[in-house]
C-alpha cells in the first residue's frame, strides 16, 4: 500500500496517543474498581464455592433426611474414613470410666498428730500434779480454753489411767489419717466416673493408688463411724471409750482434696488414648436407595462422598471463574448508555458495581454458611428485591429490570445452578423494581415492601410446587418470601436517604423535598428578587407541563427551573424583572459590561447550587438553561453603537443543554420572558413568537445534544400556548426571536 495514498489508514499522531494515555489514565479508577470487584467476586467463588461446586452434575442433589430418596448414589470407588459420631461416643465412654483423683497431704495429719500429742503431754502432766478441783479448772481453762468442756476435761483426769485413753486415741488418728479422710467438692466432678474414685498417697517414699466405690468413700462423717468401730473393738471400759472417742473427734480432719490438674489431665489422657472408629464404603456399594426414607446415617456416609476428595475440581472453578467473566462483560453491555439509557458518572458506576459484587459475595457466603442446597433455597435469604428497588429509585426502572437479570445470573452462579434459585431471585428483583415504581413519598415504601412481599410468596407457593415440596414446607417458604420481601422495604427506606446524600442522585423523594417553595434559597430569592422568583415559578410551570407532555423527567424540570436563576440573588436590580418599570441600570452602562453583569448569572447560580448540594442534574440545568447563547439585547445595542463586536463577548459562558430536561427549561426560560412584551396579544400572534423563540434555539445548535424530536418540539410549543394563553404581562418589546437580557 502506497504511504501517501489519502484512502490509507492515518499516519502516526502523538497527539492521539497522548489523548488516548490520557482517557485511560482518566479512566483508571473505574478500571481498577472493575478489575477489583472481578477479583473480589472471583475470591468468594474460589473460597467458598469450592465445596459446592464438587458436587455440581453429581445425583445427590436435593436429598433430605426423612424423605424418601428419588435416585440411587452409589459409590465410585472405595472410601475409608473415620466414623466421627461413634468416634465421639467412644471417647465419651472412655471419660466417664476415669475417675477422679484425690491426693492425701501428710502434713495435714502429721500437724493434727502433733497438736494432739501437745495437748496429751499437758493434759497429763497437769492431772498427775492432783490439783483442786477448782484449781485444776483454772489451769485447764487457762492452757485450752475452747477444747474441752470442764466436765469432761475433770472426767479424763479422774480416770485412773488417761493416758491410755490419749494412746488409743493416737492409734486411730494414725490409722485414719494414713488411710485418708476424703473432703467432697460440691462442684467438679461432673465429667467423672460417678461410681469410684481414686486416692494418691505417699507411705515411705512410694506412691500408692487406691480405688474406693464412691458409696465407701472415707468421707469425715465415715472417718468418725470407723473410729468409734475401731475403739468398740478394743473392749475399753466406758469411760476411758467415751475419752478416747472424744478425743478423737477434737483432732479427726479431712487431708484427701480433689486435684482437678491431675483429674483433667487423666481425661485428656484417655482422649487420647481412644482409637477412632474406622468404617469402609466399598466401591459400587450402594449408599442411597431409591424409594428408600434417607436416614441421618444414609446423610453422613453421603457426606464423606462428598467431601473425600481434598483436592479441589479444578474442571468447574475455573469454569465457573470464566463464566462469571463473562458475566461481567455482559453487564457492562448491558448497563451500558445506549442499551440503559443511563450514562453512569464515577459515582453512581462505583454503586452498581458495589452492590452486584456485595450481591455475588453473599450468594457464594450464604450457601456455604448454612448449607442452602434445597432447591430455591438460596432465593429466600438473598435480598434481590433490595438491590431491584434502589436500582429502581436512584438510577430508573429501565436501568433496574436490566440489573435484575444479571442478578439473576450471579444468583444462578452462586447457587451451583440452581434453576429455582434463579427463577426465584429474577422475579423477586423485576417485582421490588415494579413494586418502587410509583412510590412517590418514602413512606410508600413500605407498601411497595409489603407488594413485593405478597408478589414473593405466590412466585415462592407456584416454585414449591414444581419442587414438589410438602404443603407445610411450602407454607413455610411463602411466610419466608413474604418476610424477605416485607424487610426489603423497609430497608430500602432506611438505606435511601443515606445513598441519595452520598450519591447525590435526584431521586424522586429528593425532588419533592427540593421542591418546596419554602427552602431557604427560595425565600430568599422571593425577598431580594420577587421578580426572578415569579419568573421561576412561571418557567418551572411551562417546563413541568411540557416535559410531562413528552415522557421526560417533569419533576427534575420543574426542580431545576425553581433554581435555575438563584445566581440572580447577587445583583437582582440588574435584571428587567425585578426593576418594576422603573429605572434601568443598563440605560447608562457600556452594553459589554451589562452583558458581563447579565450572563455572570449563570455561573454565580452553578456555584451556589453546587454549595447547596443540589444533584448534579440540577446544577447541569441551572449551568445549560443559556446555552452558549448571545445576549441579543446588549449586542444588537453594542452594534448600533460600534460596528465592530466579537459575538464571544456577549455570550453566555455555559455549553448547550445535554438533556430534555434541560433544553425544555431553556425553551420555558426564554419564551415566558420574551412572551411578556407581546403588544395586544392573539392567540395566532402568541403561537407564532413561541414557534419562532423555539425554532431559533434549534437554528442556533443550542438543542443539537439533545435527543428532541420535532415532534417533542411541536409538543412542548402547544403546552407553551396553552398555558401562557392567560399569563400575558407588559414587558419591554424584544427584537423577533431574540433572547431578552434576563
Amino acid at each position: 500500500m502506497n504511504p501517501s495514498d489519502p484512502s490509507g489508514p492515518a499516519p502516526f499522531s502523538w497527539g492521539k496517543l497522548r489523548a488516548a494515555l490520557n482517557s485511560g489514565r482518566e479512566k483508571r479508577p473505574e478500571i481498577l474498581s472493575l478489575a477489583g470487584a472481578f477479583l473480589t467476586c472471583a475470591a468468594a467463588f474460589l473460597l467458598l464455592g469450592e465445596a459446592d461446586l464438587a458436587r455440581l452434575g453429581r445425583a445427590d442433589i436435593g436429598l433430605e433426611v426423612g424423605r424418601v430418596a428419588d435416585k440411587d448414589v452409589i459409590a465410585e470407588r472405595d472410601y475409608v474414613y473415620t466414623d466421627e459420631s461413634a468416634t465421639r461416643l467412644r471417647v465419651e465412654a472412655e471419660k466417664r470410666l476415669v475417675p477422679p483423683i484425690f491426693v492425701v497431704d501428710d502434713r495435714i495429719g502429721s500437724q493434727a498428730l502433733a497438736s494432739f500429742e501437745a495437748f496429751r503431754d499437758g493434759f497429763l502432766k497437769l492431772a498427775a500434779e492432783d490439783l483442786p478441783p477448782e484449781t485444776f479448772r483454772l489451769r485447764f481453762q487457762r492452757e485450752w480454753p475452747d477444747l474441752l468442756g470442764l466436765d469432761e476435761a475433770q472426767a479424763l483426769a479422774a480416770y485412773t489411767a488417761p493416758g491410755q485413753a490419749f494412746s488409743h486415741a493416737a492409734q486411730v488418728l494414725t490409722s485414719l489419717f494414713e488411710r485418708g479422710i476424703v473432703a467432697m467438692p460440691e462442684q467438679g466432678l461432673g465429667g467423672f466416673n460417678p461410681d469410684t474414685i481414686e486416692i494418691r498417697r505417699w507411705v515411705k517414699g512410694r506412691l500408692e493408688y487406691e480405688q474406693i466405690a464412691a458409696d465407701r468413700v472415707p468421707t469425715l462423717r465415715i472417718a468418725l463411724g470407723l473410729a468409734r468401730t475401731a475403739l468398740q473393738a478394743k473392749n475399753l471400759p466406758r469411760p476411758a471409750y467415751q475419752a478416747a472417742l472424744r478425743l478423737t473427734e477434737l483432732y479427726l480432719k479431712e487431708n484427701a482434696s480433689f486435684d482437678s490438674v491431675l483429674s483433667r489431665g487423666r481425661l485428656e489422657a484417655a482422649e487420647r488414648s481412644v482409637e477412632p472408629v474406622v468404617r469402609k464404603i466399598e466401591r459400587g456399594e450402594r449408599i442411597i436407595r431409591k424409594g428408600f426414607i434417607v436416614t441421618e446415617t444414609d446423610m453422613e456416609r453421603l457426606q464423606v462422598i462428598r467431601e473425600s476428595s481434598r483436592a479441589p475440581n479444578w474442571g468447574p472453578l475455573l469454569g465457573g471463574t470464566a463464566l462469571l467473566g463473562l458475566i461481567l462483560l455482559f453487564s457492562i453491555l448491558l448497563l451500558s448508555h445506549p442499551v440503559s439509557g443511563i450514562r453512569l458518572d464515577r459515582k453512581h458506576y462505583l454503586f452498581t458495581l458495589g452492590l452486584g459484587t456485595l450481591y455475588f459475595v453473599l450468594a457464594v457466603g450464604l450457601r456455604r454458611l448454612f448449607a442452602l442446597d434445597a432447591p430455591g433455597s438460596l432465593a429466600v435469604f438473598l435480598p434481590t428485591g433490595l438491590f431491584s428497588m434502589l436500582a429502581a429509585i436512584l438510577l430508573g426502572t429501565r436501568f433496574a429490570a436490566l440489573s435484575t437479570i444479571i442478578l439473576g445470573f450471579l444468583a444462578l452462579l452462586g447457587s451451583g445452578f440452581d434453576s429455582l434459585s434463579f427463577a426465584a431471585a429474577s422475579f423477586a428483583g423485576l417485582s421490588g423494581t415494579f413494586a418502587a415504581r410509583n412510590a412517590e413519598k418514602r413512606i410508600d415504601l413500605i407498601r411497595a415492601g409489603v407488594i413485593l412481599g405478597f408478589l414473593q410468596g405466590a412466585a415462592g407457593f407456584m416454585l414449591s410446587g414444581l419442587a414438589s415440596t410438602e404443603i407445610l414446607d411450602a407454607a413455610r417458604r411463602v411466610a419466608a418470601d413474604f418476610l424477605n420481601g416485607f424487610f426489603c422495604g423497609v430497608l430500602t427506606l432506611g438505606f435511601l436517604p443515606l445513598l441519595e446524600q452520598a450519591l447525590n442522585s435526584p431521586t424522586r423523594f429528593r425532588l419533592m423535598e427540593l421542591s418546596d417553595m419554602n427552602a431557604p434559597i427560595l425565600k430568599r430569592l422571593l425577598t431580594v428578587a420577587p421578580g426572578t422568583y415569579s419568573h421561576s415559578v412561571t418557567v418551572a410551570h411551562l417546563a413541568e407541563s411540557a416535559c410531562r407532555e413528552i415522557g421526560a423527567n417533569a419533576l427534575l424540570a420543574r426542580v431545576g427551573a425553581y433554581y435555575h436563576d438563584i445566581g440572580k440573588i447577587e445583583q437582582p436590580e440588574y435584571f428587567i424583572e425585578n426593576q418594576g418599570g422603573g429605572y434601568n441600570k443598563h440605560d447608562k452602562m457600556n452594553p459589554r459590561l451589562s452583558a458581563t453583569v447579565i450572563r455572570s448569572h449563570v455561573k454565580l447560580g452553578a456555584e451556589r447550587a453546587r454549595s447547596l448540594g443540589l444533584p448534579d442534574e440540577v446544577v447541569e440545568i441551572v449551568a445549560q438553561h443559556h446555552g452558549n447563547g448571545i445576549i441579543t439585547w446588549f449586542y444588537d445595542k453594542a452594534l448600533k453603537a460600534d460596528g465592530e463586536v466579537r459575538p464571544d463577548d456577549f455570550s453566555y459562558p455555559g455549553q448547550p443543554p445535554a438533556s430534555r430536561e434541560a433544553a425544555v427549561v431553556m425553551l420555558a426560560d426564554s419564551v415566558e420572558a420574551a412572551t411578556r412584551s407581546l403588544k395586544k396579544p392573539t392567540l395566532a400572534r402568541l403561537e407564532q413568537a413561541i414557534h419562532d423563540l423555539i425554532m431559533d434555539k434549534f437554528a442556533q445548535g443550542q438543542l443539537a445534544r439533545t435527543n428532541l424530536t420535532f415532534r417533542d418540539l411541536e409538543t412542548i410549543m402547544n403546552t407553551f400556548t396553552r398555558i401562557l394563553a392567560g399569563h400575558f404581562h407588559t414587558r419591554i418589546e424584544y427584537p423577533k426571536a431574540r433572547e431578552s437580557a434576563r
